[in-house]
């Protein structure tokens, strides 16, 4: 398997986020606005990521690709009106622009071999049963209850608070790795995960392999996704792990 190939994985960047880093980058945004952004980009790491990422692309569309077309534009007009050269230069031009805003834009969005697996195989822990009785720990479910329904930052901000009264808990480490890895924080799910790993009789040992696996896929490190593979029996880490290899 060629590892040069995986070693840093390409940011998928929504079309949300496209347009909100342009937004920052066109210095359309408020004085508030701009200073929340830039307060995100310090405090999450992927979306720094995927930010510079875009920059990096936006600048060379910008300043290379369209300052050259302009240059030639410049070369091959005479005098604006009629000419027949001015007007087939423009149209030249025009298309030429678009096709590198479109290629930019395909660049972004398209999925490498990292991203393309871990598309394939993860789905995020189906969680534990929420039907709670008087004596239990309400907190813990009610953010379960968020972590059900896809509202994993909310799941994660509850679940944290109770982390810093029980630190070694496998439940919490577990299912606060699985929500940082739903939301592509692989640096975050490893450090969770890896808390369970270290408790050798934690019954989320198999399944914390798994998901320290996909972890370690998402963050390029292929060696450490097929070593944690490796220790799992499930059916989905051994299709993945044959995956890995045959690449």
């Amino acid at each position: 398997m060629n590892s040069k190939k995986m070693d840093k994985p390409r940011p998928y960047i929504s079309q949300e986020l496209q347009e909100e880093f342009e937004y920052f980058l066109m210095n359309q945004m408020g004085e508030e606005e701009e200073t929340t952004f830039l307060q995100k980009l310090e405090q999450d790491e992927s979306l720094k990521y995927q930010f510079e990422e875009f920059r990096a692309l936006y600048i060379a569309v910008e300043e290379e690709g369209l300052r050259t077309q302009i240059n030639k534009f410049h070369e091959g007009v005479k005098t604006p009106g009629t000419d027949k050269k001015y007007n087939f230069n423009f149209y030249r031009i025009a298309a030429g622009i678009a096709l590198l805003v479109a290629l930019g834009i395909w660049f972004l969005n398209r999925p490498n071999q990292n991203e393309r697996l871990f598309n394939k195989y993860f789905s995020p822990d189906p969680g534990l049963p929420t039907v709670m009785g008087p004596n239990d720990n309400y907190h813990f479910y009610e953010a379960m209850v968020d972590y059900k329904q896809g509202n994993f930052a909310i799941a994660i901000a509850k679940w944290e608070k109770l982390l810093k009264e029980k630190p070694a808990n496998d439940t919490l480490n577990y299912f606060l790795g699985v929500s940082h890895l739903a939301l592509r924080n692989h640096k975050k799910a490893i450090a969770y995960l890896q808390e369970v790993h270290r408790l050798k009789t934690s019954v989320f040992l198999e399944e914390s392999n798994l998901f320290l696996g996909m972890a370690y896929l998402n963050s390029g490190e292929i060696s450490k996704a097929q070593k944690n593979l490796a220790r799992s029996s499930g059916k989905k880490a051994k299709q993945l792990l044959q995956e890995l290899q045959d690449e």
